[in-house]
């Protein structure tokens, strides 16, 4: 199984077998490489574009995405960044650009799409989607149709900075039986880090997740933007995600969820993880009644989980009720075996914990223990909605009583690690 080489300096007529002749393109290892096969980036590099693994067939050899050189970790980025000339006027100080035309634009140009999850200026995201151009109202809103992007300024955007990043609705990874991703900075998608349909054993390790999602979820018109670190969808297996870090994510940083369930979601393990600033930490919903099918030995564990709903998209997101650690939606599977145990809990906007329809709807069999839970002071553990007093005490007892909480006013509700 060979080993193949991408840096920013080589060039895609190489044979990429050596660090010395590399190609240039992850789009030349998108095409060339077999299962079972390695690629590496080098380290201090950035790499435009979405990685598409080989299918692999069940009992495989693992296919292997890392890293090589001296530096810090290689970035694979989807940004398209705007050239400086590239902006025309349509009046009342609103700018398009041209996401079709790859002379417009640098970054991704290997795939197109117009679906916009976030805006990225000298440094700072703006997530503000209007949807129409008739709508759009501040400084650096934008929308976008088939063709072009459309934002606010006062002035030509290219004379107010030289660095405007645009994230579209492209994965940075599709997810393949026996996938091996290690030592890689993953950003700048309106859509998901890492995901797939089903995932059958998966190895995701000292990676990191960061300026991720907003992108409108096809089939929900307008009404709901999504975008995940990495999502584990319906029957997935054997996957272990490890030291690994995530931010600035639109919805989570790691997700299993799905509907149609015919097995659920079998020994996967989130251990040693830093999360901040994403919208939530962990999440899990299920769909379909099917017998013994759900969750079963998947464990979230020894992660570091710090202010949740603090990151970019608390602003412009309609459900800002979410804004908690820990996720749980509807759980109609029959089986939710999930292990949350010692982590660190600390910050959050609203909540720890939000579950659809509030504590009395938490299954027994979803334990939290040995964590440790920081909270400003009288901050609920979970939503409420409907419990009853009763209900929501009892609750917090249960939990307070195999777990550590310590009520504090937290200084600062941002973090820069």
């Amino acid at each position: 199984m060979p080993t193949y080489y991408v840096a920013g300096h080589g060039c895609d007529t190489n044979d990429g077998l050596t660090s010395e002749t590399p190609w240039k393109t992850i789009a030349k290892a998108n095409q060339t490489i077999s299962c079972g096969d390695t690629v590496c980036f080098r380290r201090g590099d950035t790499f435009y574009g979405a990685i598409l693994p080989p299918d692999q067939p069940d009992g495989g050899e693992f296919t292997t995405y890392s890293a090589y050189g001296d530096g810090p970790k290689p970035v694979v980025s989807q940004f398209k960044i705007a050239n400086k000339d590239a902006w025309e006027s349509c009046g009342d100080h609103i700018w398009r650009l041209d996401l079709l035309d790859t002379g417009k634009f640098t970054g991704n140009i290997t795939e197109m799409d117009t679906n916009i999850g976030f805006i990225k200026v000298s440094g700072k995201i703006y997530g503000c989607n209007s949807f129409t151009p008739e709508k759009l109202e501040n400084d650096w809103d934008f929308c976008a149709d088939e063709q072009y992007i459309y934002i606010k300024s006062e002035e030509n955007p290219g004379e107010r900075s030289d660095d405007i990043r645009i994230a579209c609705n492209i994965r940075c990874v599709t997810f393949a039986d026996y996938l091996k991703v290690e030592n890689i900075v993953f950003n700048g998608t309106g859509g998901h880090g890492i995901a797939g349909m089903i995932i059958r054993h998966a190895h995701i390790d000292n990676c990191e997740f960061h300026e991720i999602g907003g992108s409108v979820l096809d089939g929900f018109g307008t009404n709901v933007r999504y975008g995940n670190g990495i999502e584990c969808w319906t029957d997935s297996c054997d996957v272990l995600i490890e030291n690994c870090r995530f931010s600035q994510i639109y919805d989570v940083a790691f997700t299993m969820q799905g509907n149609e369930v015919t097995k659920g979601w079998r020994d996967i393990t989130v251990r040693n993880c830093v999360m901040w600033n994403n919208q939530q930490s962990f999440e899990v919903w299920s769909d379909g009644n099917l017998p013994d099918t759900g969750f079963v030995n998947c464990v979230f564990e020894n992660n570091t989980c710090l202010y949740a709903g603090y990151g970019w998209s608390y602003e412009v997101r309609p459900d800002k009720e979410n804004s908690s650690h820990l996720l749980m939606y509807h759980l109609v599977c029959p089986l939710n075996g999930i292990e949350v145990r010692n982590n660190t809990f600390a910050g959050a906007r609203l909540h720890t914990i939000f579950k659809a329809g509030g504590p009395g709807y938490v299954p027994e069999d979803y334990h939290l223990t040995g964590n440790t839970i920081l909270r400003p002071a009288g901050q609920p553990l979970i939503n409420r909605e409907d419990a009853s007093d009763a209900v929501y005490e009892a609750f917090c007892d249960r939990i307070a009583g195999e777990n550590r909480i310590l009520d504090n006013l937290l200084p600062g509700m941002e973090a820069d690690l």
